[in-house]
Protein backbone atom coordinates (compact mmCIF):
# COMPACT_ATOMS: atom_id res chain seq x y z
CA UNK A 1 0.00 0.00 0.00
CA UNK A 2 1.13 3.10 -0.93
CA UNK A 3 1.25 6.42 1.39
CA UNK A 4 -1.90 8.25 2.03
CA UNK A 5 -0.48 11.45 0.81
CA UNK A 6 -0.44 10.49 -2.70
CA UNK A 7 -1.99 11.03 -6.05
CA UNK A 8 -2.25 9.62 -9.58
CA UNK A 9 -1.43 12.11 -12.13
CA UNK A 10 -0.19 12.68 -15.88
CA UNK A 11 3.54 13.32 -15.65
CA UNK A 12 3.77 13.92 -19.82
CA UNK A 13 2.08 12.55 -22.73
CA UNK A 14 5.71 10.26 -23.33
CA UNK A 15 5.54 9.16 -20.02
CA UNK A 16 2.24 8.71 -18.81
CA UNK A 17 0.99 8.65 -15.82
CA UNK A 18 2.78 9.08 -12.53
CA UNK A 19 2.60 9.30 -8.48
CA UNK A 20 2.57 12.70 -6.90
CA UNK A 21 2.57 14.03 -3.14
CA UNK A 22 0.01 16.05 -2.30
CA UNK A 23 2.09 17.29 1.45
CA UNK A 24 5.29 16.99 2.26
CA UNK A 25 6.82 13.64 2.97
CA UNK A 26 10.03 13.71 5.15
CA UNK A 27 12.99 11.52 5.21
CA UNK A 28 12.16 8.47 7.08
CA UNK A 29 8.58 8.17 6.83
CA UNK A 30 7.64 5.32 4.55
CA UNK A 31 6.35 5.19 1.33
CA UNK A 32 4.86 1.74 0.15
CA UNK A 33 4.38 -1.11 2.35
CA UNK A 34 4.39 -4.52 0.52
CA UNK A 35 1.00 -5.84 1.86
CA UNK A 36 -1.59 -9.11 1.75
CA UNK A 37 -3.43 -7.72 -0.61
CA UNK A 38 -0.44 -6.95 -3.46
CA UNK A 39 -0.32 -10.07 -5.97
CA UNK A 40 2.66 -12.03 -5.56
CA UNK A 41 2.74 -15.07 -8.29
CA UNK A 42 5.14 -17.80 -8.92
CA UNK A 43 7.01 -17.59 -12.46
CA UNK A 44 4.71 -20.62 -13.38
CA UNK A 45 1.51 -19.28 -12.43
CA UNK A 46 2.56 -16.20 -14.33
CA UNK A 47 3.09 -18.12 -17.36
CA UNK A 48 0.57 -20.21 -17.74
CA UNK A 49 -2.00 -16.96 -17.61
CA UNK A 50 -3.23 -15.60 -20.64
CA UNK A 51 -0.02 -14.00 -23.18
CA UNK A 52 -2.81 -10.67 -23.44
CA UNK A 53 -2.49 -10.52 -19.14
CA UNK A 54 0.79 -11.26 -18.99
CA UNK A 55 1.43 -8.21 -21.15
CA UNK A 56 -0.56 -5.96 -19.56
CA UNK A 57 0.51 -6.92 -16.08
CA UNK A 58 4.24 -7.45 -16.83
CA UNK A 59 4.72 -3.34 -16.84
CA UNK A 60 3.47 -2.88 -13.15
CA UNK A 61 5.36 -6.41 -12.04
CA UNK A 62 8.86 -6.64 -10.26
CA UNK A 63 10.85 -9.50 -8.99
CA UNK A 64 11.17 -9.95 -5.55
CA UNK A 65 14.05 -11.59 -3.92
CA UNK A 66 12.51 -15.29 -4.29
CA UNK A 67 11.60 -14.66 -7.70
CA UNK A 68 7.74 -14.05 -7.86
CA UNK A 69 6.04 -11.37 -9.87
CA UNK A 70 4.75 -8.99 -7.55
CA UNK A 71 2.05 -6.52 -8.41
CA UNK A 72 0.68 -4.28 -6.30
CA UNK A 73 -2.96 -3.79 -5.78
CA UNK A 74 -2.85 0.35 -5.53
CA UNK A 75 -0.89 3.10 -7.45
CA UNK A 76 1.70 2.08 -5.88
CA UNK A 77 2.74 0.15 -9.17
CA UNK A 78 2.05 3.95 -11.23
CA UNK A 79 5.76 5.15 -9.64
CA UNK A 80 8.04 6.17 -12.19
CA UNK A 81 11.95 5.55 -12.18
CA UNK A 82 14.81 8.21 -11.56
CA UNK A 83 18.49 7.96 -11.26
CA UNK A 84 17.89 10.21 -8.22
CA UNK A 85 14.66 8.69 -6.55
CA UNK A 86 13.56 10.59 -3.41
CA UNK A 87 12.18 6.58 -2.11
CA UNK A 88 14.23 3.48 -2.33
CA UNK A 89 12.82 -0.06 -1.59
CA UNK A 90 14.67 -1.73 1.45
CA UNK A 91 14.63 -5.30 2.53
CA UNK A 92 12.52 -4.74 4.82
CA UNK A 93 9.45 -5.22 2.53
CA UNK A 94 9.02 -1.22 2.29
CA UNK A 95 9.94 1.38 0.06
CA UNK A 96 11.27 4.42 2.16
CA UNK A 97 11.62 8.32 1.44
CA UNK A 98 15.54 8.96 0.97
CA UNK A 99 15.16 12.82 0.94
CA UNK A 100 12.53 15.08 1.88
CA UNK A 101 9.19 15.12 -0.94
CA UNK A 102 7.64 18.73 -1.33
CA UNK A 103 3.83 18.68 -1.58
CA UNK A 104 3.13 18.63 -5.71
CA UNK A 105 6.80 16.38 -6.21
CA UNK A 106 6.97 13.28 -8.19
CA UNK A 107 7.53 10.69 -5.87
CA UNK A 108 9.75 7.71 -7.33
CA UNK A 109 11.47 4.67 -7.27
CA UNK A 110 14.67 3.00 -8.35
CA UNK A 111 13.94 0.75 -10.39
CA UNK A 112 17.34 -0.98 -10.12
CA UNK A 113 16.12 -2.93 -7.03
CA UNK A 114 13.22 -4.84 -9.04
CA UNK A 115 15.38 -6.98 -10.28
CA UNK A 116 14.53 -6.36 -13.95
CA UNK A 117 15.47 -9.20 -16.18
CA UNK A 118 16.24 -7.40 -18.93
CA UNK A 119 18.19 -4.03 -19.76
CA UNK A 120 16.51 -1.55 -21.10
CA UNK A 121 16.23 2.45 -22.08
CA UNK A 122 15.17 5.19 -19.20
CA UNK A 123 14.13 8.71 -19.76
CA UNK A 124 14.08 9.66 -16.45
CA UNK A 125 15.27 13.09 -17.12
CA UNK A 126 17.27 13.87 -14.29
CA UNK A 127 21.11 15.06 -13.99
CA UNK A 128 23.59 11.89 -14.75
CA UNK A 129 20.20 9.89 -16.29
CA UNK A 130 22.23 6.25 -16.75
CA UNK A 131 20.02 5.79 -19.55
CA UNK A 132 19.93 2.03 -19.40
CA UNK A 133 19.04 -0.40 -16.71
CA UNK A 134 21.26 -3.51 -16.27
CA UNK A 135 21.28 -6.32 -13.79
CA UNK A 136 24.24 -5.39 -12.33
CA UNK A 137 22.99 -1.86 -11.24
CA UNK A 138 22.91 -3.28 -7.82
CA UNK A 139 26.22 -4.38 -7.68
CA UNK A 140 27.51 -0.96 -9.03
CA UNK A 141 25.39 1.24 -6.94
CA UNK A 142 24.51 -0.56 -4.03
CA UNK A 143 26.98 0.71 -1.40
CA UNK A 144 25.82 4.25 -1.88
CA UNK A 145 22.39 3.12 -1.94
CA UNK A 146 22.28 1.06 0.97
CA UNK A 147 24.12 4.63 2.99
CA UNK A 148 21.34 5.95 1.66
CA UNK A 149 18.68 4.06 2.79
CA UNK A 150 19.98 3.00 6.39
CA UNK A 151 20.16 6.72 7.16
CA UNK A 152 16.96 7.34 6.31
CA UNK A 153 15.45 4.08 8.39
CA UNK A 154 17.31 5.44 11.19
CA UNK A 155 14.37 8.41 10.84
CA UNK A 156 11.37 6.30 11.45
CA UNK A 157 10.80 6.86 14.57
CA UNK A 158 11.06 10.84 14.16
CA UNK A 159 8.60 11.51 11.38
CA UNK A 160 4.57 10.56 11.22
CA UNK A 161 4.54 6.76 9.81
CA UNK A 162 0.57 6.23 8.76
CA UNK A 163 1.60 3.07 7.16
CA UNK A 164 3.89 1.57 10.03
CA UNK A 165 1.01 -0.37 11.37
CA UNK A 166 0.87 -2.68 8.10
CA UNK A 167 4.21 -3.62 8.38
CA UNK A 168 4.32 -7.45 8.83
CA UNK A 169 5.38 -8.79 12.06
CA UNK A 170 8.72 -10.43 11.10
CA UNK A 171 9.59 -7.09 9.37
CA UNK A 172 8.54 -4.80 11.94
CA UNK A 173 10.58 -6.43 14.75
CA UNK A 174 13.22 -6.34 11.94
CA UNK A 175 12.95 -2.67 11.88
CA UNK A 176 12.73 -2.13 15.79
CA UNK A 177 15.54 -4.22 16.52
CA UNK A 178 17.60 -2.23 13.71
CA UNK A 179 16.30 1.29 15.14
CA UNK A 180 16.87 0.07 18.97
CA UNK A 181 20.87 -1.30 18.08
CA UNK A 182 20.05 -4.78 18.83
CA UNK A 183 20.82 -5.91 15.16
CA UNK A 184 22.69 -4.33 12.07
CA UNK A 185 21.24 -2.77 9.07
CA UNK A 186 20.01 -5.67 6.18
CA UNK A 187 21.16 -4.47 3.21
CA UNK A 188 19.63 -4.31 -0.39
CA UNK A 189 22.24 -6.95 -1.18
CA UNK A 190 19.11 -9.10 0.00
CA UNK A 191 16.72 -8.33 -2.91
CA UNK A 192 19.06 -9.52 -5.32
CA UNK A 193 17.36 -12.55 -7.58
CA UNK A 194 18.87 -13.63 -10.79
CA UNK A 195 16.77 -15.61 -13.24
CA UNK A 196 17.99 -19.47 -14.25
CA UNK A 197 17.88 -20.16 -17.86
CA UNK A 198 14.61 -21.28 -19.35
CA UNK A 199 12.85 -19.58 -16.50
CA UNK A 200 10.60 -17.59 -19.16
Amino acid sequence: MIHPHSVVRTVSPEIGVGVFATRHIPQGTIVVVRDQFDLCLSQEDYCLLPQSVRASMETYMYHDKCGNLVLSWDHARYMNHSCHSNTMMTDYNLEIAVRDISPGEEITTEYGLLNIQEPYEIYCGCDSCREHLRLDDIDVHGAAWDASIRASLLCVSRVEQPLLPLVNTADRTRLDDLLLGRAGYSSIMNLKWRACAGNF
